[in-house]
């Protein structure tokens, strides 16, 4: 959303709630949510998780807008067509700091798990077992010694740690 927005200041800011672990603690922060959002426009990814997540848990709240690209619903949000956008945290911290982008702000509660997924992903070939194994070795040791954490925080402005 925009810094100028009314939405700023939304409720459980800065949170994060499981949709696995946690389903009761994130139903009550989206349903703390929800008067806040009444008649809102969100903008979405088509096909996302986000536009999955708003179809489930916001529908009939909230006026979803589909885009093709999340840099469409970008431009939409800074020209005030939408109230604000829902993409990954990943996203909306880099797409926050990139020029031109100042007026956006980063508001409310965390989701993750559940419909939202467990986070990102590399396919590899099940034929090649050797090759899995130095992926899980790697990401053993880099979130043992602390390297995740640091690029993460460096990177997305948060810790992305594998938990």
């Amino acid at each position: 959303m925009l810094k100028s927005s009314p939405l700023k200041e939304l409720p459980e800011q800065g949170q994060v709630f499981s949709l696995d672990s946690n389903e009761a603690g994130a139903l009550k922060a989206l349903d703390a949510l929800k008067p806040r959002l009444q008649g809102k426009v969100i903008g979405v990814q088509a096909a996302s998780i986000a536009a999955n997540f708003v179809d489930k848990y916001l529908k009939g709240v909230v006026e979803t807008r589909e885009y093709k690209t999340t840099e469409q619903h970008d431009l939409d949000l800074l020209a005030g067509r939408v109230d604000l956008i829902m993409a990954s945290m990943a996203y909306l911290s880099t797409a926050a700091a990139k020029p031109g982008n100042a007026d956006m702000a980063i508001v409310g509660p965390r989701f993750q798990g559940g419909i939202l997924g467990r986070g990102s992903s590399v396919g590899l070939h099940k034929s090649d077992p050797e090759l899995k194994t130095i992926f899980d070795q790697a990401i053993a040791a880099a979130r043992a010694d602390g390297t995740i954490q640091t690029l993460s925080q460096k990177w997305f402005g948060f810790d992305v740690t594998p938990r």
